[in-house]
């Protein structure tokens, strides 16, 4: 039985933000800012997407204000192929990680595919973000948020932020971005969580934290290689890597020696489709591992 979904209503000083996102007006963009600042009900606004729980948004932060202007929308606009995989592999009850969460996306697609028997467990180390999170988060009503970074150690670290919250990353990778903030996070190792039972061991892991996977799998190393290891959807990105002086494989080669997973690996293209792979694509590849126990989720293709 999936869980029942609330919709929300926009707030009135939302509906007519709204209209003057859409109109096109010169300064729009500015101008919506300059309101988000000085009235608190623009600063966790509720966006309706499909049928999911809502997904809040602080219209102080411009890269968010598209949400708005679609709204509500038919369906999730962003990562189109990744969430078709997703939504074939991932099962009613299961226990699944959005790690790297950003403002809730992903996890919002999980908490309605894995529903009120399952749970969602979020982490996101961006303090900036956690105000509209927490909100998305608590109305999933089956997912728990973690406001620290997961990595292959357990101490305070930097993040850098900048003005693009999507990029934020343990490193300052991207010389490009201007006005960087750096914020101090606490990092935290994924078997240290769940040996202590703070959280259950997965079915499903979605892994994107800017250059930073091959630190959470070094941090995971028994809670990923075992038998019944999850599938985990990675992002492998030459950019990213780069600024931890790794390479774009240097994730998936980590994975492969896990010998009591087996993990098999696939890139995920248009439409949704999987193609086994070798070798990730030079400069950017979202990729699934999935262990010999559950490939049977992907269908009888393979």
């Amino acid at each position: 039985m999936k869980a029942t979904t609330r919709k929300v209503k926009l707030p009135l000083m939302a509906k007519l933000i709204r209209w003057y996102l859409r109109s096109g007006l010169r300064g729009s963009y500015r101008v919506t800012i300059l309101l988000a600042h000085k009235c608190k009900c623009l600063q966790a606004v509720p966006v309706n997407i499909a049928d999911w729980s809502p997904l809040y948004i602080d219209l102080r932060d411009a890269s968010l204000h598209e949400w708005l202007q679609g709204a509500p929308w038919d369906s999730c606009p962003r990562e189109i192929d990744e969430q078709k995989v997703i939504c074939r592999i991932v099962k009613e009850g299961d226990k699944v990680f959005d790690i790297g969460a950003n403002i809730g996306l992903y996890t919002l697609l999980l908490s309605k595919l894995v529903g009120p028997r399952g749970r969602v467990y979020s982490f996101e180390p961006n303090l900036d973000l956690l105000p509209i999170l927490s909100r998305t988060v608590e109305e999933a009503g089956n997912a728990e948020l973690y406001p620290f970074a997961l990595s292959n150690q357990s101490s305070e670290t930097v993040l850098f932020v900048p003005k693009d919250h999507s990029t934020a990353s343990l490193v300052n990778w991207a010389e490009i971005f201007k006005d960087v903030k750096e914020i101090v996070c606490k990092q935290v190792r994924l078997d240290d969580l769940v040996s202590d039972g703070t959280i259950p061991l997965p079915d499903f892991v979605k892994c994107d934290v800017e250059g930073a996977e091959l630190m959470v799998f070094e941090g995971g190393v028994q809670t990923l290689n075992r038998e019944d290891a999850p599938i985990i959807l990675f992002e492998a990105n030459v950019h990213t890597t780069r600024g931890f002086g790794l390479t774009v494989s240097s994730a998936k080669e980590f994975l492969e020696g896990m010998s009591s997973a087996r993990f098999k690996f696939f890139e995920i293209q248009e439409g949704g489709r999987l193609s086994p792979i070798e070798k990730p694509h030079p400069i950017h590849s979202n990729i699934l591992a999935v262990p010999q126990a559950k490939m049977a989720r992907l269908g009888k293709s393979f």
